[in-house]
């Protein structure tokens, strides 16, 4: 790449700018409270652990699990959630070399935060460590009589056209990711760059990626 060019980036959230996984999080919170819905989340929570995360089984239970969690709020108690629990987990992240990477990034070129997170939960974590105003690509949320549930899911071939809805390239970017849920990104752009990975999930995106490199942030 010659320095001198505008450079495109995409950032995943989870794994890449904080080390916990937002929606989880959030997730965690709701079941601890309810002994037994965090019974019946146990068998889509094994299923999902077992699940390779560029199949399509993961996804699915993850979004049961969400269903199961969040039963019963109205939009306004989830937004307040949402907001509540993204600001703590950015006040217990280290500004350190992701954001740093990140803003860096925001310097050079166009970038996007491109996550399989919830789009108010990731938006107020993102403001919580000083990211303001970053484009953002994130799952949504539908809201019925019944509760929210993940109506878009903004994982694999979906964050591909997210990030192009937003108008951008992935084509031309540099991916910053550290899971093989990302392989679809991956095969497409200019340059993939694996954060904190798993070995298995290095495995497949070196497979998958036309220029690849592997780093340690902390």
């Amino acid at each position: 790449m010659n320095p001198t060019e505008n450079i495109t980036s995409i950032f995943d959230l989870d794994g890449v700018l904080t080390s916990d996984d937002t929606m989880s999080s959030l997730v965690r919170a709701r079941l601890a409270a309810r002994p037994l819905r965090f019974a019946a989340a146990i068998p889509p929570f094994l299923l999902a652990s077992a699940a390779p995360p560029d199949g399509a089984l993961r996804p699915a239970m993850n979004r049961a699990i969400v269903a199961l969690a969040l039963r019963g709020l109205t939009r306004g108690q989830y937004a307040e959630l949402a907001d509540v629990t993204g600001r703590t987990m950015a006040a217990r992240t280290a500004v350190g070399q992701a954001v740093t990477r990140c803003r860096r990034a925001l310097d050079e070129g166009p970038t996007v935060v491109a996550t399989a997170s919830e789009e108010n939960l990731a938006r107020a974590f993102l403001d919580g460590v000083g990211l303001h105003d970053i484009p953002l690509a994130a799952s949504r949320l539908d809201f019925t009589p019944r509760g929210p549930r993940l109506v878009a899911h903004n994982v694999g071939e979906a964050k591909v056209d997210a990030v192009r809805a937003l108008g951008f390239a992935p084509e031309e970017a540099v991916l910053y990711t550290d899971s093989a849920s990302d392989l679809p990104l991956a095969r497409i752009a200019r340059r993939t760059v694996t954060v904190n990975a798993a070995r298995r999930s290095i495995a497949k995106l070196t497979d998958a990626s036309a220029d690849i490199r592997h780093e340690r942030w902390r």
